[in-house]
């Protein structure tokens, strides 16, 4: 997949601290050759009065900037674009209706949604559908292509250093697209680790631009966050010092190196030495389907960085980084039938020491969240029946809603393999 078609989002927390960071809407790629967006609210580019309104003043200032910025960009990047910017100004209104739940695919949402609950990193009333769509006014600018967008409300070109910062990495997806390409991602966790390349990349070049210029960008701190939050933001936690590891060890010429060879677990971002060493993730599987009427809705790889948010939702930071390193690889299925459904979910780690320290961290968790134990290895809780099974390096959870009889039949069916 062409990074030119790539959709970028940038989001800022203002009152948290002064960085931006860009963002991939819903979490998944969206490619302009399938999501056309119409722009209905511009700017002329070329003024055609003598005296400059208002709205030619800011599109004047925002093209200024944009040139120099490039300039700078070309200089300090060495990869020169390969054809001319072009910038569309647009409203936060036209963003929030048009790139908000639009641009979600609510079947994946449920599903993911479901997955989020039964691993109690969200509680049973939140709507995830409203969180997602919400992004969408968090909006600064974006890019597609060879077009950069800018929320007019959110992006001031007279504040030199920080909307230069902005450009940088937008200009940098730009580049991205004219020079590089990555593969389409095949699980949740590979798409997190490739789109911290990605993001990571443009947040270092914006980073040097900023020092360059006589600022500081401070790069946002996982715990400041709440765990799904933090599951959304990883690219942007984290992209940039994996990136920038890499740098400091061989220069921009090893950050273009990582596009031909990318990161594809985010163990390998969260631990850049691991990737340079050249560890990579297993892939394990179940050996067969669930029969007897139940449906394969999905199958998906959620990682290291996913198992020490689920943990650090219930248990210290301290003790959900340790519980989830070590991680070698997972698959989780999630199948339905009626009203039922059924989770399974296979985690491979690199000892047995490693699956024992997971295994009673999820205990714990279970008991914080009020599971009761009511057999071995059996939790219960008001909604769903919970098995954690510990062989060797693996570990199987599988999780049955709701209790009782259906209960019995899934496990039955859901019998290791």
């Amino acid at each position: 997949m062409r990074t030119r078609e790539w959709v970028v989002l940038i989001i800022v927390i203002a009152a948290a601290f002064s960085f931006t960071f860009s963002y991939f809407s819903s979490l998944y790629y969206h490619r302009t050759t399938t999501k056309t967006v119409t722009v209905t609210e511009t700017i002329e580019l070329t003024p055609t009065a003598t005296t400059l309104t208002p709205d030619e003043e800011y599109r004047e200032s925002v093209q200024k900037l944009l040139q120099d910025v490039m300039k700078w960009v070309e200089s300090h990047r060495g990869l020169r674009f390969k054809e001319e910017v072009d910038v569309v100004i647009l409203t936060k209104e036209w963003v929030i209706e048009h790139w908000g739940i639009g641009f979600l695919n609510l079947t994946e949402v449920r599903l993911e949604e479901k997955i989020l609950k039964s691993l109690f990193i969200i509680p049973r009333d939140f709507n995830l559908t409203k969180f997602k769509a919400g992004r969408a006014g968090y909006l600064i600018a974006a890019s597609a292509g060879n077009k950069i967008y800018i929320v007019k409300e959110a992006f001031n070109p007279n504040e030199r250093l920080r909307a230069g910062g902005i450009l940088a990495h937008e200009l940098m997806h730009v580049l991205q697209g004219e020079y590089f390409e990555l593969p389409e991602p095949a699980t949740s966790d590979e798409r997190d680790a490739l789109n911290a390349l990605v993001e990571g990349d443009a947040d270092l070049l914006s980073a040097h631009y900023i020092s360059e210029h006589g600022g500081v960008k401070s790069n946002p701190l996982e715990s400041y966050f709440d765990p799904l939050t933090a599951l959304w933001l990883f690219p942007y936690i984290y992209g940039k010092p994996f990136v920038e590891y890499v740098y400091e060890k061989e220069g921009w010429s090893g950050v273009n190196a990582l596009y031909e060879n990318p990161p594809r677990s985010t163990a390998e971002v969260l631990h850049p030495e691991k990737y340079l060493e050249g560890w990579r993730p297993l892939k394990p599987s179940f050996s067969s389907k669930i029969g007897n009427g139940w449906k394969l809705m999905m199958q998906d790889t959620l990682g290291e960085y996913f198992i020490r948010e689920m943990l650090r939702a219930h248990l210290s930071f301290f003790a959900a980084n340790e519980s989830a390193e070590g991680w070698r690889g997972d698959v989780i299925q999630l199948y339905e039938k009626g009203e039922a459904y059924l989770i399974r979910w296979k985690i491979v780690w690199e000892n047995h020491e490693e699956a024992k320290e997971f295994t009673d961290a999820f205990r714990e968790l279970l008991q914080k969240v009020g599971a009761n134990e009511t057999s071995t290895n059996i939790w219960t809780t008001a909604t769903e029946v919970i098995s954690i099974k510990a062989s060797g390096t693996e570990v199987l959870i599988e999780i049955v809603s709701p209790p009782g009889e259906m209960m019995k039949e899934a496990v039955e069916a859901a019998s290791p393999s």
